[in-house]
């Protein structure tokens, strides 16, 4: 009878025994705040013997199942999360705590410098709006994500699309760049912020203030870099968004990602639609209808101390300049389609070397072509044929080459790091509406930045850029940063940059004309140059270390600019008035902006923010006075109510725009100021997520209050393009929205 017993009981404990080990062990994730499961993150396991990878996505309870059979090295991303690299065991369930990303300043930046660093740690003052934001705002380009930012402004022209102000300087002093490539393709001098779609966009830094010695000519006003998604995670990926607004947007775009071992492969497109809009009767828009593509692909091969990666970008649009109907008999109209196409070619190459140093290459070669094509169009047979002027139609292109080598030195443990580099970047222009139908200018520079660390809380950076410039003299171009952390959430950001920028070759060499506008070129323009000085001060706080966070910035500037180059009336043909770029002595920029924030952690999301900017303008010598500038204000807020029960997070942004000032300089240089009215803005957005949060549906109302032309005072245009009652055009009204997205991963 023993005996049996012995036996059923050795029997009991090898079933159970043998049931333990045969149950996988588990990884758990957790919120570091609330406490509560982290679902649907995205979690690489790494064999450290075998060396091979499994991707898992964690379940509602936030468990992941470990398939290593040894101690595995994991990766963990999620949105709203930083991301996590850790060491587990084989043996025995893991938990690790996630941190939400309010609660952290750790976004990793490369915009400025050499190795991709926390913005917290960058000398630099950089603004990131990430994923998520663009995510909840529902943004589709560049000018939806900048319109809600403090001391920028963005103005619109129907046809040239919209351009931005950043503290009071113009977009042709804003560097824009994708992956740290220059974007080309200037159109009356600034870059069309509604062709940069952002269906494939990761994050955007902004670098508020000169940039000239990192980045060259272009750069006096700061930097905008739009950095792209790159798979590092998943061995398959396949996302389709669509989105829809009521005034006649259709829009849709798809990725498809492949991942094995040490390579990868994207490949994304999508087509943009608008049905133009109007609000009057004529058959002409002032809105113009448009259709846009957009392709991108990327190989990228990464080994333990190097990556390589090429990617082809490609944007092709066109625009519909309907004209109105011909007298005497109304039933023919000159109609204009522009085309316009930019091709990018981009190379990264990163290594680490020996003793601390890397070395990064980047080289780009981009293709930008305008194209007008003017038709007679017959409304009564809708038959149309090409105008036989020639003047009608034209082509231009433009060829850029850009090349950047950069050898450095960045480690957060030494008191001495370096960078040096090199700067090539040439363009190219053809076209009958170029002067001499060929023209081309290069920029070769060098490039040197010191950092200094005497103590962990103190860094000072001296720069400087020597350049070489085929139609200018480039002076020297030094700047000087500091950054002072007494404490661990307070910083302090000082900064001295001399500004310059060339000429490009549409202010030298481009005549722009259609029946809109009348831009001449001029051969005779200066450099600009300039001095900018800027002060940041920022600090936040946890409460209690849990689910409180708060937040101040406050940020005030000083730019002394010298030889700006503006449009200026030299006469007038009718009603329409002939514009030429010319230079202006004295442009100065002095302001604030302050930023305030409160999250209460995971239900609500708070900014308020107040800037202001005063603007000088004149061709005098005369010293400035505080009295002679005019200012104006704006003011913007945002509020974000995440609702656990429905998992539907609410959000509302809000945008003041004060009486803007206006400067037009006539034929006899004599300065005309007046006024654009004030006004004010509320987007409305509602998202939800479903399935794993592999279908996210966003609804929404944008331009609640219903702008469309804002009234303009005074003998001045905005820009070269004024509306004949003394309006500027900044939206086509309210209108209702819906998108959805869905990805699979595995």
């Amino acid at each position: 009878m023993m005996v049996r017993k012995s036996i059923l009981l050795i029997f009991v404990v090898c079933l159970w025994t043998t049931e333990i080990f045969s149950q996988p062990f588990q990884l758990k994730l957790i919120d570091s705040k609330s406490h509560t499961p982290v679902s649907f993150a995205t979690v690489l396991f790494t064999d450290l013997i075998t060396k091979t990878e499994y991707f898992k996505i964690s379940d509602e309870k936030g468990l992941v199942i470990n398939p290593c059979k040894n101690s595995s090295q994991v990766k963990i991303s999620c949105i709203g999360y930083n991301t996590v690299s850790d060491t587990i065991s084989a043996a025995g369930n893991n938990e690790i705590t996630l941190l939400p990303t309010i609660f952290s300043l750790n976004e990793v930046v490369v915009t400025g410098s050499f190795k991709p660093q926390s913005a917290d740690k960058s000398i630099y003052n950089i603004k990131v709006i990430d994923h998520r934001k663009i995510e909840e705002k529902a943004s589709n380009n560049l000018q939806d994500i900048l319109s809600n930012q403090v001391n920028i402004t963005i103005t619109q022209d129907p046809q040239l699309g919209s351009s931005l102000r950043i503290k009071g300087l113009t977009g042709n002093n804003v560097k824009i760049l994708i992956d740290g490539v220059p974007v080309i393709g200037r159109m009356g001098g600034n870059i069309d912020l509604s062709q940069l779609s952002l269906y494939n966009v990761d994050h955007v830094e902004m670098v508020e203030g000169p940039m000239s010695v990192i980045y060259g000519s272009d750069a006096l006003a700061g930097a905008i870099n739009i950095i792209t998604k790159e798979n590092k995670n998943s061995n398959f990926g396949l996302t389709t968004n669509a989105y829809y607004e009521s005034a006649g947007t259709y829009n849709i775009d798809g990725s498809l990602n492949l991942r094995r071992g040490r390579h990868s492969i994207s490949v994304s497109g999508g087509r943009n639609f608008f049905g133009g809009f109007s609000t009057d009767t004529l058959r002409s828009e002032l809105w113009k209808p448009k259709e846009q593509y957009n392709g991108d692909i990327y190989y990228m091969y990464t080994h333990d101390k190097a990556k390589i990666k090429y990617q082809l970008s490609y944007m092709s649009e066109r625009l519909w300049d309907k004209g109105n109907l011909l007298e005497p008999r109304f039933y023919t109209a000159f109609d204009s389609w522009f085309y316009s196409k930019r091709l990018t070619n981009r190379l990264d190459y990163d290594r680490n070397l020996n003793n601390g140093l890397s070395v990064k290459m980047l080289a780009s070669y981009s293709v930008y072509q305008r194209k007008k094509l003017t038709y007679i169009k017959d409304l009564s047979t809708l038959t149309e044929e090409l105008s036989p002027n020639a003047s009608d139609h034209d082509t231009t292109d433009f060829n850029a080459l850009v090349y950047r080598l950069v050898l450095g030195k960045e480690n957060p443990d030494n008191k001495l790091n370096y960078t040096l580099g090199v700067d090539i970047n040439y363009e190219q222009g053809k076209g009958k509406r170029i002067a001499g139908n060929k023209q081309e200018i290069g920029d070769y520079a060098v490039f040197a930045s010191l950092k200094y660390s005497p103590l962990e809380t103190i860094s000072l950076q001296p720069g400087l850029r020597m350049a070489y410039n085929s139609s200018f003299n480039v002076p020297p171009v030094p700047s000087i940063n500091l950054k002072w952390q007494p404490l661990e959430r307070f910083n302090l950001r000082a900064s001295y940059a001399r500004g310059y920028r060339a000429p490009n070759l549409k202010e030298l060499y481009i005549y722009f004309v259609d029946v809109n506008h009348n831009i001449q070129p001029n051969e005779n323009l200066k450099a600009e140059y300039g001095h900018n000085f800027d002060l940041n001060v920022s600090y936040d706080t946890e409460k209690n270390n849990k689910v409180h966070y708060s937040g101040i910035d406050f940020g005030t500037f000083y730019n002394n600019m010298h030889n700006i180059i503006q449009l200026a009336v030299r006469n007038n043909i009718g009603s329409s008035p002939v514009y030429q770029y010319i230079n202006v002595l004295n442009f100065n920029t002095l302001g604030y902006q302050t930023a305030l924030s409160y999250d209460y952690y995971p239900y609500l999301e708070t900014a308020l923010g107040f800037g202001q900017t005063g603007t000088y303008f004149s061709f005098d010598q005369k010293k400035q006075k505080l009295s002679d500038y005019k200012f104006t204000s704006d003011l913007s807020a945002s509020i974000g109510w995440y609702i656990p029960l429905l998992k539907l997070k609410l959000s509302a942004y809000y945008k003041y725009t004060d009486k803007s000032w206006l400067f037009s300089v006539n034929e006899k240089n004599e300065i005309s100021t007046g006024s654009m009215s004030a006004y004010h803005n509320l987007d409305l957005t509602l998202l939800r997520k479903f399935y794993s949060n592999r279908l996210i549906l966003s609804t929404g109302v944008k331009n609640i209050l219903n702008n469309t032309n804002i009234n303009i005072t005074g003998n001045v245009s905005d820009g070269a393009h004024t509306s004949s009652n003394g309006e500027s055009p900044v939206s086509y009204g309210r209108l209702v929205f819906l998108k959805m997205s869905f990805t699979i991963l595995k």
